[in-house]
């Protein structure tokens, strides 16, 4: 059967270097990600997981994981790509970056025909960021990172995904910001990170710093329809003192790391909690690295 997929559209100007939205789930990434989308430029999928799972790209598991899920197949559906057109993709590509511009290319095209740069809101495809930065050399990559206690309080009410037990629930967070460490370490330039609770509270603010990270425009009037609101697990009851303080201990380093604590010393973290992006010297040679040669 010859499937009708208009593959053989133009790719996504690639002046623009995508960027994927990463970490550690419940942590106001989906939040940002619409922000995001009300900006013009700017065309961001439900999440895909390419890079979420550890088998080789084109290996019989691989394929069967990314066809069969039932998630990622709603998100297909909410994306305005049928079944067929993704299998069709799958069979004419030879990686999971070239799957991401096919995909990218026919949703652009279907929801967002003026948009000129796409990214990829998927928190657990942080275990493949170093993959996923190594085979697309251009990406850039944004954390936003929540106060650990919330996110464990979260998991534990489980209304998007229930972790029950303390150690599990803390290895999502700290897996997710242990990585992203190494990311930032191996590639400056193109790691930029903010925190939920800085966004919530001065969302335009945090919005534009974002945007100049990815050199994209910023408009006030673009945004006029965004409204963040803090929500708060610590008070939900789901957590006890014992809890509490095994959270606290389990994810210290990076507590003190993101300003959730003060360190041994009694000191401030750096910034007071602000996550400072400077990088000597990376702007311009993120800049120089994508220029084509």
């Amino acid at each position: 059967m010859t499937v009708d997929v208009p593959l053989d559209l133009p790719l996504v100007p690639t002046q623009s270097a995508p960027f994927f939205m990463l970490g550690c789930v419940r942590s106001g990434t989906t939040m940002l990600r619409d922000a995001l989308r009300m900006h013009p430029n700017l065309a961001g999928p439900e999440e895909t997981h390419f890079y979420r799972w550890g088998e080789p790209f084109g290996t019989e598991a691989m394929t069967r994981t990314l066809t069969n899920n039932v998630v990622l197949k709603r998100h297909r559906e909410i994306d305005g790509i049928t079944e067929a057109e993704f299998a069709e993709m799958l069979k004419q590509s030879t990686s999971r970056a070239e799957l991401y511009w096919k995909y990218m290319t026919l949703y652009i095209h279907r929801k967002k025909p003026g948009a000129t740069r796409w990214f990829d809101k998927t928190p657990q495809n942080v275990y493949g960021a170093m993959l996923a930065a190594s085979s697309m050399p251009r990406a850039r990559f944004v954390h936003i990172v929540r106060e650990p206690i919330n996110v464990v309080a979260s998991l534990r009410i489980g209304r998007i995904v229930k972790v029950e037990g303390l150690a599990g629930a803390c290895n999502y967070w700290n897996e997710a910001v242990q990585i992203i460490a190494g990311l930032k370490r191996a590639y400056p330039a193109r790691v930029y990170e903010l925190r939920y609770e800085d966004f919530v509270d001065q969302p335009l603010k945090q919005l534009k710093m974002l945007l100049d990270f990815i050199d994209e425009p910023f408009d006030e009037k673009w945004f006029s329809g965004l409204v963040t609101r803090q929500v708060d697990h610590r008070d939900e009851g789901v957590l006890s003192e014992a809890d509490l303080a095994t959270v606290r201990q389990l994810c210290g380093p990076g507590r003190r790391r993101y300003g959730y604590e003060t360190m041994p010393s009694g000191d401030k973290a750096p910034g007071d909690g602000r996550i400072s992006n400077k990088v000597p010297g990376a702007r311009k040679a993120a800049r120089r690295a994508e220029t084509p040669r």
